[in-house]
């Protein structure tokens, strides 16, 4: 069965429940399992401390992008007093409302300005030096440090704990949900698809193993160059590698501009040769947080166009098969004949797809 061929099917599906949930009578709402938020909550963070709060955190200071960011995907963005106020978050709406905990340069987090901030909860990136996290905790501060992100596994887990910390606990976990489903999606969609070696660079340095955009890398189709010459973590990469493994995709970001194609390392690389150099951005892609399926969708379609177009071509007979089926019941002739000509439409198409 071709990969369009289960598209197609899986779209008939959803043409049948999308018109049955429209027919059927409306369920009652409920506010999910309360014992899912249940409080005080005891977490153990990245140092080995047990961090307990009694109640919701009514104020949050994130000391980093991509915390910030995964307290606006599930809905608490209202109580984030401070975070890195910086071009790097500016995409986040309101953020530069908020209070700058960072230093100056940039460089280090202004511990005294957290501490008069007195939020109900900090949280800081695994990064965060041992020593900033005890002056803090010294002076009463509530400081979960998170662990090292090295997959979308750890990002959808980081969601639903936010979404816990805020009170929000449906919404986090729906967001890891959406997060997920459109994750194993794109998987999905480039399962059967041969790899190309890529090679994830950005100022001299890459994404090896044992790293969330190595992880991007891998979902999104392609063969992660930094961990088949064994770099771990975020690792400068020599010229001799990039030359040795000859990458066929070269990802760059969007703020370092643009890769100089003309040095011994990248011009005879098929990256360059066949004009394969994909630039995404750099705030999403460096932030693992629920926004980084942008990214690795760039990556996947950029990769494996093919396995798009399929995908586009469904969407299309899709929105056509609803289409149809609303209007034959606004003529009068019931939901049951708008079901058939849908379906008959799509599992047509799947069978003339499956004898090509």
């Amino acid at each position: 069965m071709t990969a369009t061929y289960r598209a197609l099917a899986l779209s008939a599906l959803l043409v049948v429940s999308l018109i049955g949930f429209a027919a059927a009578p409306a369920a009652a709402s409920h506010d999910g399992d309360a014992a899912d938020c249940d409080f005080p909550l005891t977490v153990t963070d990245d140092t080995g401390t047990e961090v307990t709060l009694d109640g919701e955190a009514e104020t949050v200071v994130a000391l980093d992008a991509a915390s910030a960011q995964t307290f606006w995907e599930v809905g608490a963005s209202e109580k984030v007093i401070g975070m890195p106020v910086r071009p790097y978050t500016e995409y986040l709406e309101g953020s530069e409302e908020r209070t700058d905990v960072l230093t100056d340069d940039g460089s280090g987090v202004d511990v005294e300005t957290v501490i008069e901030l007195d939020a109900d909860l900090v949280v800081a990136p695994n990064y965060t030096p041992d020593a900033t996290i005890q002056q803090l905790r010294d002076a009463n501060q509530t400081v979960y440090r998170s662990p090292l992100e090295e997959s979308f596994e750890a990002i959808y887990q980081k969601t639903e704990l936010y979404g816990h910390f805020a009170g929000n606990c449906e919404q986090g976990a729906q967001t890891a949900e959406e997060t997920r489903n459109e994750v194993e999606t794109i998987r999905e969609a480039v399962a059967d698809e041969e790899s190309p070696s890529v090679l994830y660079y950005f100022f001299g340095f890459t994404a090896g193993s044992e790293t969330f955009i190595g992880d991007i890398i891998e979902t999104a189709g392609g063969s992660n160059v930094a961990a088949e010459v064994g770099i771990t973590g975020f690792e400068q990469i020599s010229d001799e590698s990039i030359v040795e493994q000859n990458p066929d995709w070269v990802v760059t970001t969007d703020n370092q501009g643009a890769i100089n194609t003309s040095r011994e390392a990248f011009q005879n690389t098929a990256a360059v040769q066949n004009d394969q150099v994909l630039t995404v951005d750099a705030n999403l892609v460096s932030q693992a947080a629920p926004r980084v399926v942008e990214p690795l969708r760039a990556m996947a379609e950029a990769f494996h166009p093919e396995a798009f177009a399929e995908e586009t071509e469904t969407e299309a007979m899709t929105e056509t098969a609803t289409e149809t089926e609303t209007e034959t019941d606004t003529d009068g002739d019931g939901a049951g004949f708008g079901v058939a000509v849908a379906i008959g439409a799509l599992l047509g198409a799947a069978f003339i797809v499956r004898r090509r």
